[in-house]
């Protein structure tokens, strides 16, 4: 999906992120004092959650998505957080000195960004992010791996779409990053001893889960672009992309209905 393009649904489900809960394995290095980037922040609930963790620092969030900063912008006002802000920047020009900040983070980010001559798009996020850490500082980003996702019943139009995405991300020039973080780090300029790799999981196997999921992935299906792009390039017929919205709606009606999938984390010592 296009990170420059935010539904609503896209942003309810980003709003449900928080430091503790998608960025927990970052914690332990926040120092009160500390200056953060949270580069691809979305509407900024990890921004703001890491600010509670550095009341003598700062941290900024940045994001391709006006609306996105816009709304961490009236989040950040409602919680009277006075030691975050947000802008809107390019994750491959971003917009500070070298050696600006103690963390550089990015949470499901580097598998969004394109590829270019100079390689592809998580080498780039990730070179970027170096830069503007400073030394004795850290880079953190965890990404999915689509390839360790677990669905049952395997309903076929919610298996169609996980096919297409990656037919889509492919098409576009970008990589999944999971499983790679360590090997696109070593890459970047980050010496393998400096490296820790490690992974998460996350699951919608409650009836309050897996129904705030598949109704949130129906409406973001029905509001984005994809299964039309998808239809255009001959990834999908009409009729299996028509499908695909209702197809997450009857999963989750499924008393038996199980979701898993594993992300891969890392974090850089510069």
């Amino acid at each position: 999906m296009d990170m420059r393009k935010y539904n609503p649904a896209m942003i309810a489900t980003y709003s449900r992120r928080t430091a503790e809960d998608n960025s927990a394995y970052v914690l332990p290095l926040i120092k009160p004092d500390m200056r953060i980037l949270d580069v691809g922040c979305g509407p900024g609930t990890i921004t703001l959650g890491f600010a509670a963790h550095v009341p003598g620092g700062s941290v900024t969030g940045l994001d391709a998505n006006s609306t996105a900063i816009e709304s961490a912008g009236d989040l950040c006002k409602e919680r009277g957080v006075k030691n975050a802000s947000f802008m809107v920047g390019d994750a491959f020009k971003l917009p500070f000195e070298d050696n600006s900040f103690d963390i550089v983070h990015a949470h499901q980010v580097l598998s969004h960004l394109p590829g270019g001559e100079d390689g592809p798009g998580p080498l780039r996020g990730l070179k970027e992010m170096r830069r503007v850490c400073k030394p004795g500082g850290f880079v953190c980003a965890r990404d999915v791996e689509w390839n360790s996702i677990v669905i049952y019943p395997p309903t076929q139009g919610v298996m169609d779409f996980l096919a297409l995405i990656q037919k889509l991300a492919t098409h576009a020039g970008k990589v999944v990053v999971g499983g790679r973080g360590r090997e696109f780090a070593r890459r970047a300029g980050f010496s393998p001893q400096d490296i820790l790799a490690s992974a998460a999981a996350v699951t919608y196997t409650n009836e309050d889960g897996r129904k705030w999921a598949g109704e949130n992935m129906a409406r973001r299906l029905e509001a984005s672009s994809d299964l039309k792009r998808g239809v255009e390039l001959g990834f999908v017929t009409e009729e299996a992309a028509a499908n695909m919205a209702n197809a997450f709606r009857e999963w989750a009606k499924e008393e038996d209905a199980f979701y898993c999938m594993f992300d891969g984390q890392i974090i850089c010592a510069k």
